[in-house]
């Protein structure tokens, strides 16, 4: 009696372990663009583990099979969640938190996180207009070089069901009519590559959900009125309907007191869930 429940300890172990190593090893990498992790290759480790699983086959036959069953098991729930995911992501509206819920001195960081989650479902979406609008000059040529790439590939990036998670600023100043604020932001997303030809994942696990945090620099003009001077080169700004600097060609904040993204850097990635 006591050996039988030795096995099934022994067995429930060797699950969660191999679990663990097939989830890695079924894919490429482990999440989209914005990831901070890459494992570069499929390969899970020295291959002890899948040496161990075959010399439990061998050596104790009802263990072994009972360890692969339960895996293929996890495995195609795994893939059909998966496919359920890309679904529901492809089908997906974009939906924005109300800032008016939230109180006074949360609001900017509000608009912020509505901000970024917009430049991701624009980005998702391959809507380089919508892009243009919410990044400055700098991020959206960032953005299009990456979407350039996408589309020689036949790839899209999927970044579905981003929820916020909290953020602090880091920094408020102001300088030459504009004011800039640098904060950092954690949020939750699935985020990976699909193939859209197959709608198949070519990169990261669709099941997965990733953990980032960031931090993200946004500026705006100080006051709703036109910028008479470039706040990038200090040149003066005559009317034009370009809304570009003719000196250094960088996007003008014009009539516009929203924010627009300028940089995004990834702090780090929590452990996926």
């Amino acid at each position: 009696m006591k050996k039988s429940v030795w096995i099934i300890v022994v067995c429930l172990f060797l699950v969660g372990v191999f679990a663990t190593t097939y989830n890695i090893s079924l894919v490429g990498a482990d999440s989209g663009f914005d990831s901070s992790y890459d494992s570069g290759s499929s390969d899970s480790g020295d291959g002890g583990g899948l040496f161990y699983l075959i010399y439990l086959c061998f050596e104790y036959p009802p263990l072994g099979i009972a360890v692969v069953t339960v895996l293929v098991i996890i495995y195609f729930s795994n893939k059909k969640k998966g496919k359920e995911i890309i679904q529901k992501a492809l089908n997906n509206k974009l939906e924005l938190l109300d800032v008016n819920i939230f109180p006074e001195e949360k609001k900017i960081e509000i608009e912020a996180f509505n901000l970024y989650k917009q430049i991701q479902y624009a980005w998702m979406n391959f809507d380089e207009e919508m892009i243009r609008k919410c990044t400055t000059d700098e991020m959206y040529n960032m953005y299009l070089m990456q979407l350039d790439t996408l589309k020689v590939k036949n790839q899209k990036n999927i970044m579905y069901d981003i929820k916020y998670l909290g953020s602090s600023i880091k920094e408020r100043y102001e300088e030459n009519g504009q004011e800039t604020i640098v904060m950092n932001m954690k949020v939750s997303c699935f985020d990976f590559i699909i193939d859209t030809k197959t709608n198949n994942v070519v990169r990261g696990n669709a099941s997965k959900l990733n953990i980032y945090n960031y931090e993200l620099t946004f500026v705006r003009t100080k006051e709703n009125k036109n910028v008479d001077i470039c706040p990038r080169c200090g040149a003066p700004v005559e009317a034009n309907n370009s809304g570009v600097c003719e000196y250094c060609k960088s996007t003008l904040i014009s009539n516009n007191y929203t924010l627009v993204m300028s940089k995004k850097k990834m702090i780090s990635q929590d452990k996926m869930i």
